[in-house]
């Protein structure tokens, strides 16, 4: 989180092509009017932009108010006996005059998802009872493929798709890169109260030369584990190596065997969720290796859930149940996740 006094539009490093498109439709889309969406890999700073986007327009000195997808934030809290539909509410009208983020909009649950469409309907209505906000959500690289999936409503979707919004992952930003970890190490200088070390050119060109699988969030976090261990006035390029995945320094991701492919994708996600109530980690990782898989397999048998069990050497009733519990069956039951603080950014 930034300090109270830091204004976020501070952290919008926008020197790449990728991300003047980005920094040219939070412009465009600051009236404080419609639905935007913030899509992008986790961690590529989708909050940032959304706090950016409230800060320009009219709405910048009213509240910002974040939620997860079962609509508790720290301006939500929980209630006993009430529902997800009820914090939405609550949410709505805690952001009054202001702006609502809905972070992960793909994993609201259905009755919740038709909360928040009829309340943007409202207020484009006009309607009486209607909350005076903006509704601004963020969303994974493959929300299109979760609207196909019926896991997110098409009606839903169509209220945001107008003004959508991607943000690049960090890998394909790099020109930002540079002034993004000077920025970072500034902040986390002021916070511990210490002059600002400088920063090496060859440390740059190690920074440079990493894939950054967890992007921004990854990036804060090296930065801020450079500024406890080098205690000189000077980061140089050893210091980055001791901090840096060495495998994901030599070798592109896409090269990487699977293993290591993994183990570099998981070092990042652990570097995020320093400070978040996690414990059922091997279970979330598990799910996420298991949905492409039987994603896959079940396309190479055109859908034939007895020759998918085979290739996977599952029992049938084991497979049936596990596309279930991952909301893979044919008919859909959307079901938000109510712990995705590991994912975060």
């Amino acid at each position: 989180m930034l300090r109270p006094d830091v204004r976020a539009h501070d952290f919008l490093v926008a020197e790449s092509k990728a991300m003047r498109a980005v920094a040219n439709q939070v412009a465009a889309y600051a009236d404080g009017d419609a639905p935007v969406l913030i899509c992008g890999e986790h961690g590529t700073g989708r909050e940032l932009v959304a706090r950016v986007l409230h800060q320009r327009g009219p709405r910048g000195r009213g509240r910002f108010v974040a939620v997860r997808p079962t609509f508790e934030g720290s301006d939500v809290p929980l209630v006993d006996g009430d529902d997800a539909c009820e914090r939405a509410r609550r949410a709505l009208r805690a952001a009054a005059g202001g702006t609502l983020l809905v972070k992960d909009v793909s994993d609201l649950s259905s009755p919740s998802q038709k909360t928040l469409k009829r309340a943007i309907r409202d207020r484009r209505s006009a309607a009486a009872d209607a909350p005076d906000v903006q509704v601004v959500a963020t969303a994974d690289v493959d929300v299109d493929h979760a609207v196909e999936a019926q896991i997110v409503s098409r009606e839903l979707y169509d209220l945001f798709a107008a003004r959508r919004i991607e943000v690049p992952p960090l890998r394909d930003r790099i020109d930002d890169l540079p002034t993004l970890f000077e920025r970072w190490i500034r902040h986390y200088s002021a916070e511990t109260g210490r002059t600002k070390p400088t920063v090496s050119t060859r440390a740059h060109e190690r920074l440079s030369a990493y894939p950054w699988p967890g992007n921004v969030a990854e990036l804060k976090s090296i930065a801020r584990r450079l500024l406890v261990r080098v205690s000189r006035s000077r980061i140089e390029a050893g210091d980055v190596d001791e901090v840096l995945p060495v495998v994901a320094t030599r070798v592109p991701l896409e090269d990487l065997a699977f293993e290591e492919m993994v183990k570099s994708k998981l070092a990042g996600l652990l570097a995020r969720i320093d400070g978040y109530p996690v414990s059922d980690l091997y279970e979330k990782v598990v799910a996420r290796v298991e949905r492409p898989l039987f994603d896959l397999v079940l396309a190479h048998t055109g859908g034939n859930q007895v020759k998918a069990a085979e290739i996977l050497g599952l029992n049938r009733n084991t497979l049936r149940k596990k596309l279930a519990d991952l909301g893979m069956q044919k008919k859909k039951k959307s079901t938000g996740r109510e712990d995705r603080a590991l994912d975060e950014a």
